[in-house]
């Protein structure tokens, strides 16, 4: 959601090729981690920290890991919120479907969505449970960066908007600022590792030969609908 914002101060050209570098070696360390796990028959990413590092480590991993995904969560319930119920700069998806009323009331949708709908999933022992929301979170996803890229096209054929940016901008102390916003958002962009040991366990005639092009295709697919 915040990578247009990274693309707006590196422009198109240095933005693109950002997400294509951090990809290639996210997909490195994946591979690394990976051959680590097989070669100490670590079964999750916090063995393979304790192994390496010792157990410090490991109790400092699962924190930040903690921490990470509260972030990640709350930031999604206050997507969700805006979506749904709406903000001060735009009507939320409900308030235009069946009007204003109790049903849009911001608080209550956001409780709604993480009782019905998020905890159920939580609960769920196996990884391969989620096969099925995983696929459609991925096609919302790309149907999402259609609609944005079709609006945007068009509104860019009108004269609506202005042509985006091709290089950075390093004509003030802000823009060299933001420029250090882009690096946290884009490899945040590819955090994945925690998960890569629970899905290799799970996955049917497992080699680390099977797990890295499951994971080259996962990244080439990130990198095309994040571009």
């Amino acid at each position: 959601m915040a990578l247009p914002a990274t693309m707006k101060v590196l422009g198109l050209v240095l933005g693109i090729f950002w997400i294509i570098l951090i990809g290639i070696l996210s997909e490195i360390t994946v591979e690394m981690l990976i051959r680590f796990a097989v070669s100490c028959k670590a079964r999750s990413y916090e063995e393979v920290v304790k192994i390496a590092m010792g157990r410090t480590a490991r109790v400092l991993s699962e924190i930040c890991i903690i921490v990470n995904n509260t972030g990640v969560l709350i930031v999604y319930l206050i997507i969700m919120g805006d979506v749904m119920s709406g903000s001060v700069r735009h009507i939320g998806v409900l308030d235009q479907w069946l009007g204003h009323g109790f049903w849009d009331h911001r608080k209550l949708l956001v409780l709604v969505v993480m009782v019905v709908f998020l905890a159920p999933l939580c609960v769920l022992d196996r990884i391969d449970s989620l096969s099925m929301t995983s696929a459609a979170s991925v096609a919302l996803a790309v149907v999402f960066v259609v609609v944005c890229f079709a609006v945007a096209f068009i509104k860019l054929i009108e004269g609506k908007i202005e042509a985006p940016r091709m290089s950075p901008d390093f004509g003030s102390k802000m823009a060299i600022l933001d420029l250090l916003v882009v690096i946290p958002i884009m490899t945040n962009a590819y955090v994945c590792h925690f998960n890569v040991q629970p899905i290799y366990n799970e996955l049917e005639g497992r080699s680390p030969q099977k797990m890295n092009q499951v994971g080259r295709i996962t990244t080439a697919l990130c990198v095309a609908v994040y571009a």
